[in-house]
């Protein structure tokens, strides 16, 4: 067995060695005065704190509308592709006109014919009102029976009739040349849109020359670009905070470092039954065209926003006794003074408080936790000092 012996000498030193290692009476380590708090301060700052939400979205054209042609044919030109810019009123594409314009031609020479029918009727009409002029003065001498008078004008009165048909073979006939000459106009496809923006693009092409098409048959997509609808969808606790107007910072992974300025404009008025969620549209300006329809974006947008509030941080607060609030530093800056605050708003690491005094100017942001009221703190400056 092996016993442990400890000599009466061997405990005097380790007393020694222990008294010298520590500090000297009435004095703190690193040189702080005993007792007291090393702390650190932030200003309070004046303004406004926002809170924002980031949501995953995707761009959509602000509008788009599919070029169709009025009438049947075969595609003879195509005039513009994918990504080409189109002015408002371009002819974009081009139909085999043969027949269009041979129905044109029908249709001038139908309404020659009518025309000339119509002369031929006004003709006959001028010699029966003449006829019936000389039966008239016959019968009134007697020369005539009034039979014959009455024959003439029988046949006067269709004679106008025959002129009225006449006139309305003309009407007809020039308005079938108008529509021919319509139809024919149709083959040359035009790209109108209602909007005011002169210029828009091709987003896609659905057709090559020599297809041969029906009409109404979707022909180009044109799209507008100078502004894109971001579209995202958020959840009640967000959607009873949004209104029209209100901005949004949107970013895209396509383009990093580069923020765009989104603003709402469309709202749903209702939440999907299943996701509890609602549509929410903004508008983004893509003057440079940097943007495209159908980007991946994430939209950070205004959730909560506190004006002209007295804003401190968020590490700033503790709770002492069941209250909220900030300590501060007294004028000499050697004593904490806790002061209750009330929460309106935290948002990015910051606070919006009311409850402080105007005077608040600085509030303790490391040391804190270990502060009580009216406990005397030093400043990491001011070490030494003491």
């Amino acid at each position: 067995m092996v016993k442990l012996i400890i000599l009466p000498g061997a405990v005097l030193c380790l007393a020694l060695l222990t008294a010298c290692s520590g500090d000297a009476p009435g004095e703190a380590s690193e040189g702080r005065p005993s007792g007291r708090v090393a702390v650190e301060t932030a200003p309070v700052e004046r303004g406004s704190l926002i809170a924002r939400r980031s949501f995953p979205g995707s761009l959509e054209a602000d509008a788009e509308f599919m070029v169709a042609p009025k009438v049947a044919g075969q595609v003879t030109q195509v005039l513009v592709d994918i990504g080409d810019e189109v002015q408002q009123g371009q002819v974009v594409l081009s139909l085999d006109d043969d027949e269009y314009q041979q129905a044109v031609a029908q249709s001038q020479a139908e309404l020659q014919v009518a025309r000339a029918r119509l002369n031929e009727a006004e003709s006959a009409g001028q010699l029966a009102r003449k006829s019936l002029d000389r039966i008239t003065r016959l019968e009134e001498q007697g020369i005539v029976p009034a039979s014959e008078l009455d024959a003439a004008s029988t046949d006067v009165a269709s004679r106008q009739a025959a002129v009225s048909v006449a006139r309305a073979e003309v009407a007809r006939a020039r308005s079938a040349l108008e529509t021919a000459r319509t139809r024919l106009g149709y083959t040359q496809i035009e790209a109108h849109w209602p909007a005011s923006d002169p210029v828009r693009l091709v987003g896609e092409r659905m057709v090559d020359a020599g297809d041969t098409v029906a009409a109404n048959t979707p022909l180009l997509s044109i799209v507008a670009v100078q502004e894109l609808r971001a579209i995202i969808q958020v959840p009640q606790t967000v959607y009873t905070t949004l209104v029209t107007g209100r901005q949004a910072d949107i970013t895209t992974p396509a383009l990093p470092g580069e923020t765009f300025t989104g603003e709402v404009s469309r709202i749903a008025p209702r939440l999907d039954p299943e996701s509890r969620q609602a549509r929410v549209e903004l508008t983004v300006s893509n003057d440079r065209q940097q943007l495209v329809p159908g980007m991946f974006v994430r939209v950070a947008i205004e959730s909560r926003r506190v004006d002209d509030a007295m804003i401190v941080p968020a590490k700033s607060l503790v709770e002492r006794s069941g209250r909220l609030g900030v300590f501060t530093l007294n004028e000499a800056g050697e004593t904490a003074l806790f002061v209750p605050a009330e929460v309106l708003l935290r948002a990015n690491e910051q606070a919006a408080v009311t409850g402080l005094d105007n005077r608040v100017d600085e509030v303790v942001v490391l040391g804190q936790d270990q502060l009580t009221d009216g406990a005397s703190v030093v400043r990491p400056e001011n070490v030494g000092d003491a």
